[in-house]
């Protein structure tokens, strides 16, 4: 164990940052799921298995990209404490709220509401079907089909809907925030449907992983606090795991057959994770001999909430910029996703690698201060669940720049807007409880004139 913390020295100083989260959250008591929580905890435990350099492309940082990633993630930080410590003088609440009944909620409307992204999601799933004649999981060449070069329109985006619907069920699921007991094993019934549906439609990593971490975020604030000390012992398990394999590694090394195949085994999910930080580093400091990627002055920096009408892609094209899969900072061909910070370096220069995680843990620490308050609206929670598990994927992708969460969100809102409808009938009656006294008096003073008339 020693040697391997002598080896991967900055893995192991990444590592002791992630298991500082998780002590700090057991020690105090504290929500795991919180902003800055979330943040270090995914960022450094992502580069730190990056920094393993299992793959030749994955070099060290240079200075600029270290000042960056470091910049950003104190930023962050000092957003949400900021919020915090904001919250703590005015004497409100810090810590989560035990969940309760929504007043006035319509579950039944939710669930109803509900079907309608669940139906849409279906038509992305007939999509599938009639580009390639079954559900991919049950077809001859699934991969053929889930290559990028396969175009399946607009088709596409109801499909990888799933999450949404996982999501609008899934709280309506919980028993101390929907009381209603048929619409609860419905709304089970119908997060089981929609995931099994999406595996067998199109069995994409990612919205497998969102479903189960929106699940997971969920549960943690409607039934039962997630431990941190369960975190530590799936760590533990983890660590573990990566000595074996790498003992294991070390002692095939010598065999061809069988270190080839462990060296699959490792390569393809250490890609994943680590391509990421390998084009950030590769973009920001590009090699003499390759053109820089121009800034776009801030103005893709809006292009996900215009995404489905069309002008960002032609826009980017005539104006040179790279589309989705970031052609131009490819350090190797076919993995093509970088971190969050790409994004927003080349959208609002240096100055943005600072000023946006700031606002970003200023806000979502702010949202998360309203699930402090007793009686938290299930608009607040589906909102923030989707929040908080982009920013722990962060080191993978930008959501704000996918047109699709957006959509998400206004389904959210309309459907939680839509199921609080009886609220603006009832804020009346205080108003009506005053005039009352008003009318008695009146009806006294019409006795008495009565009575001197009598």
């Amino acid at each position: 164990m020693l040697s391997l913390l002598l080896d991967y020295p900055v893995s192991a100083a990444l590592f002791l940052v992630v298991l500082v989260c998780i002590a700090q959250a057991w020690f105090f008591k504290k929500d795991f799921f919180t902003p800055p929580t979330v943040y270090c905890f995914s960022q450094c435990i992502t580069l730190g298995i990056a920094y393993f350099k299992y793959n030749k492309a994955m070099t060290d940082f240079q200075l600029k990209t270290w000042l960056f990633w470091i910049g950003a993630m104190i930023a962050f930080c000092v957003g949400s404490y900021l919020a915090r410590l904001t919250a703590k003088s005015r004497g409100e609440p810090v810590r989560i709220a035990e969940p309760s009944v929504p007043e006035n909620y319509n579950w039944k409307l939710h669930v109803v509401l509900s079907f309608i992204p669940f139906a849409l999601f279906l038509l992305g799933v007939y999509g599938i079907i009639q580009k390639a004649g079954n559900l991919l999981l049950l077809t001859d060449n699934m991969s053929q089909w889930m290559r990028k070069e396969t175009d399946y329109g607009y088709y596409s985006v109801l499909f990888s809907s799933g999450p949404l619907c996982v999501l609008l069920f899934g709280a309506a699921s919980f028993r101390k925030f929907n009381p209603l007991k048929g619409v609860r094993w419905l709304a089970r019934f119908m997060v089981l449907l929609t995931m099994g549906i999406n595996l067998l439609a199109y069995p994409n990593r990612g919205t497998l992983f969102f479903s189960m971490g929106a699940l997971i975020i969920m549960f943690n604030y409607l039934r039962k606090r997630i431990s941190a000390s369960w975190i530590m012992v799936f760590m533990a398990f983890a660590a573990a795991g990566f000595i074996a394999i790498s003992s294991l590694r070390d002692q095939y090394e010598g065999s061809s057959v069988k270190g080839m195949a462990f060296k699959a085994m490792i390569d393809l999910p250490y890609k994943y994770v680590s391509n990421n930080f390998w084009n950030f580093d590769y973009a920001i400091n590009p090699p003499p001999d390759r053109e820089y990627h121009p800034h776009t002055y801030g103005i893709d920096f809006f292009f996900g909430m215009f995404e489905f009408f069309q002008v960002p892609g032609s826009f980017r094209y005539s104006m040179g910029w790279d589309g989705l899969f970031n052609e131009r900072i490819e350090k190797v061909h076919g993995l093509n996703t970088a971190s969050y910070l790409w994004e927003v370096y080349k959208d609002l220069y240096a100055p943005g690698i600072f000023l946006f995680p700031f606002f970003v843990g200023l806000v979502l620490t702010l949202m998360h201060l309203r699930l402090c308050r007793k009686g938290f609206t299930p608009r607040v929670l589906l909102l923030y669940t989707m929040l908080v598990y982009i920013i722990g994927w962060w080191f993978f992708t930008p959501g704000y720049k996918q047109g699709i969460y957006w959509a998400w969100g206004v389904f959210i809102f309309c459907i939680t807007t839509a199921s609080m409808g009886k609220v603006r009938r009832i804020t009346l009656a205080p108003a009506l409880e005053r005039e009352t006294p008003i009318l008695d008096k009146v009806s006294c003073e019409d006795e008495g004139q009565q009575q001197v008339s009598a």
